[in-house]
């Protein structure tokens, strides 16, 4: 275990949009279970983006694995978008992923 995943303190799972054969409906269906991570809140407040919507955006951290812009996290009842992924080298040796999540109100 490196540095990074000491901090770990949660399993999500990981959702994907997917549009349905004939296209004309669409839905997010299963994509990665169990995927261990931690989320740390920006925020605790909720702020309102340039769309209207209101959101409190968080930070998740994971193993770097197939996931998204776009795709969602559920974590127990909470259900985030993720619009932001990036991949880090910790000291040069623990990879990681930093996504930035936003929970909707």
């Amino acid at each position: 275990m490196n540095a990074i995943e000491i901090n770990y303190n949660k399993s999500v799972t990981i959702e994907r949009f997917n549009e349905n054969e004939s296209g004309d409906g669409e839905s997010y269906g299963p994509h990665l279970s169990a995927v261990p991570c931690c989320i740390q809140p920006l925020d605790e407040s909720y702020t309102e983006d340039l769309s209207g919507s209101f959101g409190k955006d968080s930070f998740m951290f994971c193993a770097v694995q197939d996931i998204v812009e776009g795709d969602r996290v559920i974590d127990g009842d909470d259900e985030y978008r993720i619009y932001g992924v990036k991949s880090h080298s910790f000291l040069g040796r623990a990879r990681h992923m930093e996504l930035r999540i936003r929970k909707f109100k």
